[in-house]
C-alpha cells in the first residue's frame, strides 16, 4: 500500500491505509467471501450506511478499498439480523 514519507532525513515512512486492500480481494481468491464481482458490489450497496460507520470501506484515488476484519464483521451482522428477522416473521 502507499506510505507517506517524512520530511526528515532517516525517519521510516508512515503506512498509509496498510490495513486496507482493493475491492477485488471480495471476489478474488480461493477464500473469497463472495463468489462474483457482482455479489460483492451489491453487498457493498446494501450495506453501504453501516460500512461507513464502521469505517469499514474508503475512497482513495477513485478507488474503493476495504478493511477487510471490519467489513466481516459489518457482513456477519447484517446476516444475523437477517435470519433473525426472517425467523420472527416466519
Amino acid at each position: 500500500m502507499s506510505s507517506i514519507k517524512s520530511k526528515v532525513k532517516g525517519t521510516p515512512s508512515t503506512p498509509f491505509m496498510a490495513d486496507f486492500v482493493p475491492l477485488e480481494k471480495l471476489w478474488d481468491g480461493p477464500n473469497a467471501p463472495y463468489p462474483s464481482e457482482y455479489s460483492a458490489r451489491w453487498a457493498v450497496r446494501k450495506l453501504r450506511d453501516h460500512l461507513v460507520k464502521a469505517q469499514a470501506v474508503a475512497l482513495h484515488r477513485s478507488r474503493i478499498m476495504v478493511h477487510p476484519g471490519r467489513f466481516a464483521e459489518v457482513a456477519e451482522r447484517a446476516a444475523i439480523d437477517e435470519f433473525a428477522c426472517r425467523v420472527s416473521h416466519g
